[in-house]
């Protein structure tokens, strides 16, 4: 026994000693750049960045690799935390040896008090300072304003040459938003085809996969090989990108090399596999040498979902399943009481969610800005500045991806979850700018031959199937379609209604997308009536939904199939079966305003507690507890 205290008592002191040696306050250039720059730089770093991390410069950290990594005042949420003490969500690392204790103490320390990285040890180059006759020009051909191009030009050709906001140039602009004709007037007026901006991008990269504008970039002698910060080149942008073969040809034709300077670079051949592009892929392997027979595996075929363990056991009395209001009756007074309980609860979790995750969700964020505009379009008082709040922190959040999305490098979940974002912001009026265009052109470029988006990731019941995503994704191009690119947008939009008419629901998500999706896409009436009738058929005897037909009735499921069914004017606020679905809500609530739903999906991100009840249920929840209040607010 005394061995055994003698033990505890060395082990107890030892904890205390590492304690007593991590700083009370962490100072990040003392405490934590220098862990960073002797630990993680080699493989995080300006060189080569695995799974898309970068740890030598701020934004590039606090937005993440493939997904966030850090959540400011929140370590249990966050991966880079996680990473270094087990192999919960992967390798530990560094892959060279653990950290010793007292490190790994000041980086948890140090996200907890809130990740502070001051700007003198931000790590990157000021942005030259902004023209504002380059900004007015690369305005005028966003908004394809014709007149105000040549009005600009004609004032000072030497706008051109330029830079206006990130250092990009009016070429860039070009390229990204206008035509071959307008790209070739600028560089005949002496634009540089190989200006990079802060990101490194070039014109190239932004025009692709337009062969028309890339064939004049690249006769002008714009480098097929330049590389950007993010280490794409223009080849690897275009292999990314569905139907891009007659870009891929002009830029291996012009010399662009398919090979990768680095073992973790991206590669060409893998982005043909991601969107599922043989002809490409086999096209890439006969320029390096391999046999253009060889086979073809879609991502997707060989990349199985791996799930994520870091959240504690379930605890039956911590998220036991609480009593629900159980008021029947679905009269005004009641259901105004329901929304009121249910608003500020979504509304804190909301912004909070986007604090300690350092990213944005469909479950927490987009649901939830769609039931405060609901609320609010339908007389309900809502917190104006958290609701603001809320949608800025959204704003800038696609604002930190503008350039990598761009370059093809999609926010984590890709399509799934880009579309959703878009669709919150759309609830909520957001005004198209440069961030929201950048991510509108990306969904666009991942347009199946056959009209869909596929779904990316499985994250059932809200990132799940092809419907969902497609009608989705129809909704967030039509809102926030480039300017000057409307046109183009309306087609690709009309594919997906075509697709959408035939395509097979066969469960509550499906149907209520697939009916939500025709009705924004302005399907015929007799197909809108259709997939109503094929909704309402499915309502359960208690007056619900169920998300699948082994399970039971809940709030996820009842909630979205009245979203649907009263957005798309296919029932009556007195219609009897709409009228039982809310009885259902009102009666399932619980009395602070939440709804209860179990999940179902692979966690895919660190656990952590996000303001929201029910533990490991909170995500599903949350989203359930949106989508509910959603349909009360729009029973009037």
């Amino acid at each position: 026994m005394r061995f055994r205290l003698a033990t505890l008592a060395a082990a107890s002191l030892a904890v205390t000693a590492a304690a007593a040696q991590v700083p009370a306050r962490i100072d990040f250039q003392r405490d934590v750049q220098p862990i960073f720059r002797d630990h993680c730089i080699t493989c995080h770093g300006p060189d080569q960045q695995m799974n898309g991390l970068r740890l030598d410069r701020r934004a590039d950290a606090m937005r993440g690799g493939l997904q966030a990594e850090i959540g400011p005042g929140n370590a249990q949420g966050s991966r880079l935390y996680h990473r270094l003490i087990g192999t919960a969500l992967g390798p530990r690392m560094p892959p060279a040896g653990p950290l010793t204790d007292d490190q790994i103490e000041t980086i948890r320390q140090w996200i907890d008090d809130g990740a502070e990285w001051p700007d003198e040890a931000a790590g990157e180059t000021p942005a030259p300072a902004v023209d504002p006759d380059a900004a007015r020009l690369m305005t005028s051909i966003r908004e394809g304003d014709r007149s105000a191009i040549d009005g600009l030009l004609g004032a000072n050709a030497r706008v051109v040459r330029l830079r206006g906001p990130g250092g990009s140039t009016p070429l860039m602009a070009a390229a990204l938003y206008g035509d071959a004709a307008l790209v070739t007037r600028l560089l005949k007026l002496g634009a540089d085809p190989n200006a990079t901006n802060s990101a490194g991008a070039t014109a190239l990269m932004w025009a692709v996969p337009d062969a028309d504008k890339m064939r004049a970039l690249v006769d002008a002698g714009a480098d097929v090989n330049a590389r950007s910060d993010d280490r794409r080149t223009p080849l690897v942008i275009v292999s990314g990108i569905v139907g891009a073969m007659p870009a891929l040809k002009l830029l291996l034709d012009y010399g662009a090399d398919p090979s990768i300077l680095h073992p973790n670079d991206p590669s060409p051949l893998s982005e043909t596999a991601r969107v599922d592009e043989p002809e490409m892929f086999r096209l890439l392997q006969e320029y390096l040498g391999g046999s253009k027979n060889a086979a073809f595996v879609p991502r997707r075929a060989r990349e199985p979902a791996q799930g994520i363990y870091t959240s504690p056991r379930y605890d039956p009395g911590r998220a036991a399943r609480p009593t629900a209001v159980g008021v029947t009756a679905a009269t005004p007074s009641v259901i105004r009481e329901a929304v009121e309980r249910s608003l500020p609860l979504l509304q804190d979790t909301g912004v909070a969610f986007i604090k300690q995750a350092g990213c944005v969700s469909c479950h927490h964020n987009t649901l939830v800005s769609m039931a405060v505009a609901a609320a609010r379009t339908n007389g309900y008082a809502v917190n104006e500045a958290t609701a603001t709040q809320h949608r800025d922190a959204i704003g800038a959040y696609l604002e930190s991806w503008r350039e990598r999305t761009i370059q093809n490098i999609p926010i984590a979940g890709a399509v799934d979850t880009m579309s959703y974002l878009l669709l919150g912001m759309a609830a909520e009026n957001y005004p198209p700018d440069a961030a929201t265009d950048a991510q509108a052109i990306w969904l666009k470029r991942r347009q199946a031959r056959d009209g869909r988006w596929p779904v990316q990731t499985h994250r059932p019941p809200i990132e799940s199937n092809d419907i969902e995503v497609t009608a989705v994704t129809m909704r967030a191009l039509q809102v926030f379609a480039p300017p000057s690119q409307r046109d183009e947008f309306a087609k690709a939009i009309d594919r997906g209604r075509d697709w959408l008419m035939t395509a097979r629901a066969t469960n509550t998500e499906e149907r209520a997308f697939r009916l939500l999706g025709l009705w924004w896409a302005h399907a015929p009436s007799d197909a809108i009536t259709r997939a109503a009738a094929d909704l309402l058929a499915i309502q359960r005897q208690d007056g619900g939904w169920s998300q699948t037909d082994t399970m039971a009735s809940d709030a996820y499921a009842t909630g979205e199939a009245l979203v649907a069914l009263r957005e798309s004017g296919a029932v009556a606020p007195n219609d009897r079966a709409y009228r039982k679905g809310l009885e259902f809500l009102l009666r399932t609530q619980i009395d602070d305003g939440s709804w209860v739903v179990e999940t179902r999906s692979v966690p895919i991100q660190a656990y952590f507690e996000s303001g929201f009840p029910y533990g490991v249920n909170q995500w599903i929840s949350a989203a359930a507890t949106a989508w509910a209040t959603t349909a009360l607010a729009l029973s009037k």
